[in-house]
């Protein structure tokens, strides 16, 4: 036990000793491992700041790479957008300047080529101009222009054309009643020719058969404008019966002379008698309306040519301008539509009226020469299909028709010449003959022109009135005769 106490201390200081050395080498490892893991750590931490400073380095360039690339593609994005910003001022401007010579061209349109346009409808000499300004003449724009003024000249054709046909219609019926009342108008008048004998009443008949027939020539002439039938059927008449038939129908017939130049008693067939009146009277008032009054008469020939025969009438009057010779000569040719909006105001009608009656009959009327008494010469052509040779016996001419200028036979009786014999260029119209015209052969016929002056209207109604006066004193003292008896 002595032992143990004694050595305890020993032990115990050794064993605190060794546990001082083991706390010692336990604190030198620490420190070692401490030394090692803070030379580690600090390795690590280098390794870690390099890498930072690489990582750094590659973002710092990644960033500035991007950044560049940001700042090349917002160049190119501001530079591409500027372009389309100026590309599109551009197209603003193109397009406003476009608009404003679209503007202008369709206020041309409007105001110019449009009305231009009717005009030129009515007269065709008027031309319709084009697009004013060139560059848009093959554009969308010039063509719907031309389109609409297409469109618009055929409204308005269509337009003119429906309403003149329902103004025609109403004018042919209203003329067709009107002409036949002037018809018995004129037979009223002639049954108080044979009804009174007064001289002055028989004059104031005669005048208001004149004025009756021209009334009746006026309404016949706008009849036949709107498409009606002359009116009248007449038989077989002699060439000058027509004409001066023709000229009694006109205001001023007495500043009319007709001479004719036939040899032969030329005649028109029935269907174109009437017809061809109308057409020499609306000849005669239009030459004697231009010719002013104390001037040479108006002079009418008629003659017989190659192909038929033909009137002239030669007036002294103001002649024709180009337009109204280009006027009448499309009028006369029958070629063409009529529209009484065509015609003027007041409405020339005449030449209207006869280009009608030469598209249905086959006659030939022109104005284009001028007379050799500086006014108009208007020729109306009758072919050989339209004419005949009278029997002047059987339907001799009447008084007031042109003598025919017969050939004076020769000195010498001579044979008559055979058919073979004939000139070439004489005309063989068919003769129509009636029955008893075989029996009043050796009736004389008349040789060369009358010597006499052509009887007017007026003197023909004093002679009528005559005429008639003495006719029913005669009936009145042989009517007393035979109450009171004579002796032998």
């Amino acid at each position: 036990m002595t032992h143990i106490s004694e050595a305890g201390p020993w032990v115990l200081a050794l064993a605190m000793t060794v546990v001082a050395l083991t706390l010692a080498l336990l604190h030198l490892r620490t420190r070692r491992s401490n030394a090692a893991l803070r030379a580690e750590a600090r390795t690590e931490a280098h390794a870690a700041a390099g890498k930072y400073q690489a990582l750094e380095a590659n973002a710092r360039s990644s960033a500035q790479a991007a950044a560049q690339a940001s700042e090349t593609r917002y160049r190119s994005m501001e530079s591409t957008l500027l372009a389309e910003v100026q590309e599109a001022e551009r197209a603003r401007l193109a397009a406003e300047q476009q608009g404003g010579r679209a503007g202008g061209e369709l206020a041309y349109f409007v105001d110019t080529r449009l009305p231009a346009l009717v005009t030129h409808l009515r007269h065709r000499h008027v031309p319709v101009p084009g697009t004013q300004d060139p560059a848009l003449t093959h554009t969308d724009i010039g063509t719907l222009l031309e389109r609409a003024l297409n469109q618009v000249a055929q409204v308005i054709v269509d337009t003119e054309q429906r309403v003149d046909a329902g103004a025609q219609a109403v004018l042919r019926a209203t003329t067709a009643e009107i002409q036949a009342k002037s018809y018995r108008l004129q037979e009223m008048i002639e049954e108080a020719q044979f009804t009174f004998d007064d001289p002055e009443i028989a004059k104031r008949l005669v005048s208001m058969d004149r004025t009756n027939e021209e009334n009746l020539r006026q309404i016949q002439a706008t009849g036949v404008l709107c498409g009606a039938w002359p009116g009248l059927t007449r038989d077989d008449s002699h060439l000058g019966d027509i004409v001066a038939g023709a000229q009694s129908r006109i205001a001023g017939y007495q500043r009319v002379q007709i001479t004719s130049q036939l040899s032969d008693p030329v005649g028109v067939v029935a269907r174109a008698v009437e017809p061809l009146a109308v057409i020499v009277a609306e000849l005669l008032s239009n030459a004697v309306h231009h010719t002013p009054q104390g001037t040479r008469p108006v002079d009418v020939s008629l003659h017989q040519v190659q192909a038929g025969a033909c009137v002239v009438i030669d007036d002294p009057g103001v002649g024709m301008t180009d337009e109204e010779r280009e006027f009448a000569a499309r009028m006369l040719s029958g070629q063409q539509g009529v529209l009484l909006t065509h015609l003027g105001d007041p409405p020339r009608a005449g030449f209207a009226t006869i280009g009608r009656l030469v598209q249905q009959f086959g006659f030939t009327v022109t104005v284009d020469k001028p007379s050799s008494y500086g006014g108009v010469r208007a020729v109306a052509f009758i072919p050989d299909h339209l004419l005949m040779l009278m029997d002047e016996v059987a339907q001799p001419m009447s008084a007031m028709s042109p003598a025919l200028r017969r050939q004076e036979p020769p000195r010498q009786e001579s044979p008559a010449p055979s058919p073979a014999a004939a000139p070439a260029d004489a005309i063989d119209l068919p003769r129509r003959r009636r029955q008893r015209a075989a029996q009043d052969t050796d009736r004389p016929a008349r040789q060369g022109p009358d010597p006499t002056p052509a009887i007017t209207p007026d003197q023909a109604a004093l002679t009528w009135g005559a005429w008639q006066t003495g006719t029913m004193r005669g009936f009145e003292d042989a009517h007393t005769d035979q109450e009171e008896g004579t002796q032998p």
